[in-house]
This record gives C-alpha cells, structure tokens and sequence, in this order.
C-alpha cells in the first residue's frame, strides 16, 4: 500500500469534507454562469488566455480536494470523470446565453487542471485534510 493513502485515511469528517466539496463545486459554477461573478474574473481574463489558467486553477482545486477524500486508484478515476462531466455541464449552460463562452477550451483546460491535481495527489498533498485532522485531534483511530 503506498505510504500516502496510509496517511490520508481514515478521515472523520468525511461527510463534512465531502458537504465542502460539493459547496466549492457550486462555487465554481456559480463564478462561470453568474453574470454578477464577472468582476470576478476580469484580472485574469487580462492575461492572454488568463480564462483557461481559471479553468485549470479550478478543476485542479477540485481534484485536489475529493482526491483528498478518495484516496484509491479507482474512485480518483470515477472523481476525475465526475469533474470531467461538471465541467462539461458548466460549457452546456453557459451555451444558450452567450455561446462565446461555451468552449471546448475550456473543457480542455478543465481536463489539465484535473490532470495537473491527479499529479499533485501523488505528493504530500494527497494528506491534506488527514492532517487538518490530526492537527485538530480529531482523526479516527488507524483501522
């Protein structure tokens, strides 16, 4: 078993962390659908291609954080998909009111983002919330 999914689990928060998570996914969708988050993102849509260095950030974030919380090969499979999919879902709302939002660029950033926190979870990072956790004496006794 790899030393980094030993670190990470068990987590007893699990159902707050996860609760988090969805809030952070509805955050995402929120900045990229509502109109009044386009202040939001103005700074980085001044850089060249500042938008898709957004996506990346983003989806990057979110694989970080349920990576956090499945810690195994497959459910980070099945996270990655799900993502994949809530990206997806983002550019097919975002197509009936303004299309020139709607990307397939995005979701291709979306997908290194994803790629890039799927990396990231093979450091230390991968222990994040396990060791928030500990800090707080809060984590499970070792099954």
């Amino acid at each position: 078993m790899n030393a980094l999914v030993r670190e990470a689990a068990p987590l007893r928060w699990h159902r707050g962390w996860a609760v988090l998570g969805v809030l952070l996914m509805v955050a995402v969708a929120a900045i990229a659908l509502l109109p009044a988050t386009r202040h939001l993102t103005a700074m980085a849509l001044a850089l060249p291609e500042g938008d898709k260095l957004l996506h990346m950030v983003a989806f990057a974030a979110l694989m970080g954080w349920w990576g956090n919380l499945y810690h195994r090969p497959r459910p980070r499979l099945g996270v990655a998909a799900a993502c994949l999919l809530f990206g997806l879902l983002i550019e097919l709302a975002q197509w009936p009111h303004n299309p020139k939002d709607a990307s397939v660029w995005d979701l291709a950033a979306d997908a290194l983002g994803l790629a890039l926190g799927a990396l990231l979870l093979r450091t230390p990072l991968a222990g994040v919330l396990a060791r928030v956790e500990r800090g707080l004496g809060m984590q499970q006794a070792q099954r």
